[in-house]
């Protein structure tokens, strides 16, 4: 899934806002009504904000005549003194501010509001996308850059939600009843003010599409430099131990220097527009100033006519320049809309089929016919696979590495789905079920066990939510793992560090078989548990291992034959195929593959 590749396929910008980000608005509709009458509100007060000061100049300093919508001619033939208009004047004046500033606070709040619950909903269901997609998109994903469309591309969008909309919204509002007033009040006047418009709108179009092509960039990078954070981060004692600091600062460095250079060009071009609109807007006021006192000598204008122009266009080209700030960070906003729907439009490759039904208690029979997998068009890494296991018959899987052995494993919980035949349950097809029905019926234990920040009984229950202090402690029994639970400071209140870096292997393997017991699922899978482990542990481990596979399906990807000694049978897999199966006794007789991995294993 490549930026590049997205460009060439993508909807436009508002089809994908259409798509599946307006629908996240839906509640919030009446309160943004009310906010855009708000906005609406503080933009007709604040077009009429000089006006006041133009009656003062006409009718009490000139004594003269003045145009002033909907009360001009009331206010010409009214019998008020000079003062009493003075007075009038700065009461509208204090009114009109105090009145923007509680639209302005309404719709600020309301808006704010809106922003923040959008990005709480948005970032809630694209992490929930991401982590129902199948193994095989986060096989192809670099993790630091699904972080970085999580948190910066959304907060980018976030702040056009909230800032960005009160800008645009107020801004427009503001320009438009600018306008029309002053075609109202001397369109030739108004035209001429407005003549250096087009070449303005033309510069800020023209760089806008480059600030847009460098946040573009921009975005890129930062997801790749925070790839490299995390690989690094999470691989440190890797790093360390092999005293690599320096070949990994190195690396971030580099991306951290295309990063920094994207956004520097980025700011270049966003420096460049606000003096160019600067320049411009200042040669719409000298017109103005021209073409204003000559219509006052000429007796065209009035001194307050040319007053409320020159306010006017002064505040014309400031929302003008306003929106040409805002063109950057509308344009990250816009990379990162197109960079969440572009997770957000995958399709999981594993999801529940039409008419997919919630899988009965299982009993654990499993059958393989003819699967076949490849992770690449033209690569197998598996072809005819025939196998059948009995519902509580323990199965160890060997092979050389590569061999397909974790491959075959995950075909069982819909981890990915096979390239060709089916795997069958209890004699049904695996997809005819919900993957979540299916899955809740499955145990597993890794080889690299990964424990979650919190504590020791925490992790232990993350496969069965709700279960009891005595299920979850008796789980640790049956592990092994009370043992040393129990002689922890806290004990199971023991708060485990992330990935589980306070925990030796063996104690975090055996926390791992607690909580696949805890789960009681029919079905096990174990994925080399006991890789890394010296004697000590692995017996342990073991132990515990042969207690937990007691009345349940087990599936066991082993290196060890410590580890295969209570499998009931023995599945030898060599280059995606099944070379031979059989107990122990059955394939030494053999003299097959699994004799030499048997030397071999003595051998050490």
């Amino acid at each position: 899934m490549s930026d590049r590749a997205h460009d060439r396929k993508a909807p436009g910008l508002v089809a994908l806002w259409v798509r599946h980000f307006i629908p996240l608005l839906r509640a919030d509709w009446p309160v943004l009504a009310w906010a855009s009458v708000a906005i609406v509100l503080d933009a007709i007060l604040t077009v009429f904000r000089p006006w006041p000061l133009k009656v003062v100049i006409d009718r009490v300093l000139a004594h003269k005549p003045t145009r002033v919508p909907l009360v001009g001619q009331w206010l010409d033939h009214a019998p008020y003194s000079r003062m009493t208009i003075l007075y009038g004047a700065c009461a509208t004046t204090m009114l009109i501010a105090i009145s923007t500033g509680l639209f302005t606070y309404i719709y600020t709040r309301i808006l704010g509001d809106v922003g923040q619950n959008f990005v709480f909903v948005l970032r809630r269901n694209l992490f929930a996308h991401m982590q129902r997609l199948s193994l095989r998109f986060h096989d192809r994903q670099r993790t630091g850059d699904l972080i970085t469309r999580l948190t910066g591309d959304v907060g980018a969008m976030r702040d056009v939600v909230t800032s960005g909309a009160i800008m645009l919204g107020s801004n427009a509002c503001l320009l438009l009843g600018m306008l029309t007033l002053m075609l109202w009040l001397n369109w030739r006047f108004a035209l001429a003010a407005l003549s250096v418009s087009p070449l303005l709108f033309w510069s800020v179009f023209r760089y806008t599409t480059r600030i847009k092509q460098a946040a573009r960039r921009a975005r890129v990078s930062d997801g790749l430099l925070a790839s490299v954070a995390q690989e690094t981060l999470a691989s440190i004692r890797v790093v360390q131990g092999l005293a690599q600091e320096e070949q990994q600062i190195g690396r971030f460095q580099v991306q951290n220097h295309d990063s920094h250079h994207a956004h520097l060009v980025g700011v270049r071009f966003q420096a460049f527009v606000a003096p160019l609109v600067d320049v411009l807007a200042a040669g719409g006021l000298a017109i103005v100033m021209w073409y204003g006192a000559r219509s006052v000598l000429a007796g065209e204008l009035t001194t307050g006519d040319v007053v409320v122009f020159f306010a006017y266009v002064t505040n014309l080209y400031a929302p003008i320049k306003a929106l040409a700030r805002l063109s950057y960070s509308f344009n990250r906003a816009g990379i990162g809309a197109e960079r969440v729907a572009e997770v957000l439009e995958v399709e999981s490759e594993v999801r529940d089929l039409a008419g997919a039904r919630p899988a009965p208690r299982l009993r654990g029979e499993i059958e393989l016919r003819g699967v076949g997998f490849q992770y690449l068009e033209g690569q197998p890494v598996l072809a005819g696979i025939e196998l059948r296991i009995a519902a509580g018959e323990r199965i160890a899987i060997v092979g050389s590495t590569g061999a397909g052995k974790s491959t075959l494993v995950s075909l069982i919980p819909r981890l990915y789905d096979p390239s060709a035949g089916i795997v069958l349950i209890d004699g049904g097809d695996v997809r005819s079920y919900t993957v979540q029905s299916l899955r809740d019926q499955m145990s597993l234990v890794l080889q690299d066990s990964l424990l979650f920040s919190g504590t020791i009984r925490e992790n232990i229950a993350f496969g069965r939510a709700g279960a009891s202090d005595a299920d979850i402690e008796r789980a640790a029994r049956i592990a092994n793992a009370a043992e040393f639970i129990d002689r922890l400071p806290e004990g199971y209140e023991t708060h485990v560090a992330e990935r589980g870096s306070t925990l030796s292997g063996g104690q975090k393997q055996r926390i791992a078989i607690a909580r696949a017991i805890l789960r009681d699922a029919p079905i096990l899978i174990l994925d080399e548990p006991t890789s890394g482990l010296d004697a000590a542990s692995e017996r342990t481990v073991v132990e515990a291992l042969e207690r937990a596979a007691e009345g349940r399906t087990t599936l066991t990807i082993a290196h060890r034959l410590t580890t295969i000694r209570f499998a009931d049978r023995i599945v030898v897999l060599e280059g995606g195929h099944i070379a031979e199966h059989g107990t122990h006794a059955e394939l030494l007789a053999m003299r097959g593959r699994y004799a030499d991995f048997c030397k071999l294993q003595l051998a050490v």
